[in-house]
């Protein structure tokens, strides 16, 4: 069985979840913060600068969600975001190297993760870092996803451990970060094998669905 590397906490925390959201057919679409997180990476991605991020994101709202008082306040706290994560990068040194990396790691139980990973940077050493943008609480405790991208950027970009690599999350809420992350060798071993058990707890949870 396979899960992308971004639904690796939600299934650890809730596999009954995690397995009903794989038998739904419809996708759900998402709202203001999707759109803003878009416009984000495009900005870090270097596809637009940001003074077109400021307008790309301007009509991308303005033309998908309806025009009102509400929305209107919305789409400039929208702006605000861009113009907070556009701080950071400038503050953190940090220049986009790889849009994303496709991931494709098979565990040794034979299960997968897949997935993308976060836009990938290099900061002023010249070291890959990570960039995971949320608008959400993170739990940095028990979190799966980091040491997967770590190891995966690593991987990808041919450190020469994966302690070199670090990793910010980035919450697009109050313009906070953490300070870069790296993990240990042996808590990303641990994960690995954490990862297969979450899998197949979440493969049991399949089958009794039906």
């Amino acid at each position: 069985m396979k899960l992308s590397c971004r639904q690796l906490d939600f299934a650890q925390e809730n596999p009954k979840g995690m397995a009903q959201i794989l038998k739904q057919s419809n996708i759900i679409k998402g709202g203001f913060n999707k759109v803003t997180h878009e416009v984000c990476y495009s900005l870090a991605k270097g596809i637009v600068n940001y003074d077109d991020a400021k307008r790309l994101l301007e009509i991308r709202l303005r033309d998908t969600f309806k025009d009102n008082k509400a929305n209107r306040r919305r789409r400039e706290l929208c702006q605000i975001v861009l113009h907070n994560f556009y701080t950071f990068l400038i503050e953190e040194g940090l220049t986009c190297i790889l849009n994303y990396s496709e991931i494709d790691l098979r565990l040794e139980d034979g299960h997968m993760i897949g997935g993308h990973t976060c836009a990938i940077f290099k900061d002023l050493n010249g070291n890959p870092v990570g960039v995971v943008l949320t608008d959400k609480e993170f739990d940095f405790g028990n979190t799966l996803r980091l040491p997967i991208e770590q190891y995966w950027i690593a991987r990808k970009m041919k450190a020469s451990s994966p302690s070199v690599v670090k990793v910010f999350v980035y919450n697009t809420l109050d313009h906070s970060y953490n300070k870069p992350i790296s993990f240990s060798d042996e808590r990303i071993q641990y994960v690995l094998q954490r990862c297969s058990e979450v899998i197949t707890t979440v493969e049991i949870e399949l089958k009794e669905i039906g």
